[in-house]
This record gives structure tokens, C-alpha cells and sequence, in this order.
């Protein structure tokens, strides 16, 4: 009989300015069974120095931030970590999706539109994992070990 070893938790940083969407990633992914949260940033610049301490497997990645926006946090992510996958979550505003599309150009991994601020919070985050959390487990498994 062999004994498979148990597989690694998936670890995730969550980059958002907005302290309510932090918690909510964090709480809605933290349900799912082998993701694990290693570390929250509001700033893109503290995100680059959770990537050098907590070596995450994938990030998730506000958009619109200030001081340092997503798309120059991405650009910093990709020279430290070229090959760390980057989940970016925006707006469905048109500015949102122009920044989107730059993110992917530059190197983001896919991408995540956030839930609308109409309706329950509870299925907006449901949708928010149905489709997030297939994401992270494609583009993570790239990387991991079998």
C-alpha cells in the first residue's frame, strides 16, 4: 500500500487597498479546503516585500491602488518573480477594464472582475470564488510540485 503525502496548501497574497475587500478574500478563501492566506497588503510596495518574506505560490491584485497602482506593482512583481502567477482584480468601470487590459499586456497571469456593490454580499462572493478559485489552482499548478 503506498501512502500519498499530503499536498501543500496553495499560498496566496491578497494586494488591495480597501481593507473590506481584504477581509472578504481572505474569509471567502480561506473556506476552501488547500488555499491558504500567508499575507494581506493595502500598497503595492508592501505587497513586493510580503513576495521576498512569505514566498507566496499566487497573488491576487487590486487594480486601482494608490501610491503604487497594480499595474506598477505587476511590473516590480515580474522583475522579483518572473514566473509568480498574478490574479488581477478589478472594477467592471471603464477605467477598470482599460487597466486590465494593460495588466495583461504586462504580464499579469488573468484576471478577476470585482463583485458589483449591488445585491448580497455573500453571493457576490460566492461568484467571486466560483471563479477565482479555479484560477488559482490552473495557474498555481504549474508550479508545484505533483
Amino acid at each position: 500500500m503506498t501512502v500519498t503525502p499530503p499536498t501543500l496548501p496553495i499560498r496566496i497574497l491578497i494586494v488591495d487597498d480597501s481593507v473590506v475587500i481584504r477581509k472578504l478574500l481572505t474569509a471567502t478563501l480561506s473556506e476552501v479546503p488547500g488555499l491558504e492566506i500567508v499575507a494581506t497588503a493595502a500598497l503595492g510596495k508592501i505587497a513586493l516585500a510580503k513576495i521576498a518574506e512569505c514566498n507566496p505560490d499566487i497573488v491576487i491584485l487590486d487594480v486601482e491602488m494608490p501610491e503604487m497602482d497594480g499595474i506598477e506593482t505587476l511590473q516590480h512583481i515580474r522583475k522579483l518573480a518572473p514566473r509568480l502567477p498574478v490574479i488581477m482584480f478589478s472594477t467592471k468601470t471603464d477605467h477598470g477594464a482599460a487597466a486590465t487590459i494593460e495588466a495583461l499586456t504586462s504580464g499579469a497571469s488573468d484576471y478577476v472582475t470585482k463583485p458589483s456593490n449591488t445585491g448580497s454580499v455573500l453571493i457576490a462572493m460566492q461568484r467571486v470564488r466560483e471563479e477565482m478559485v479555479p484560477k488559482i489552482q490552473a495557474l498555481t499548478a504549474r508550479r508545484r510540485p505533483p
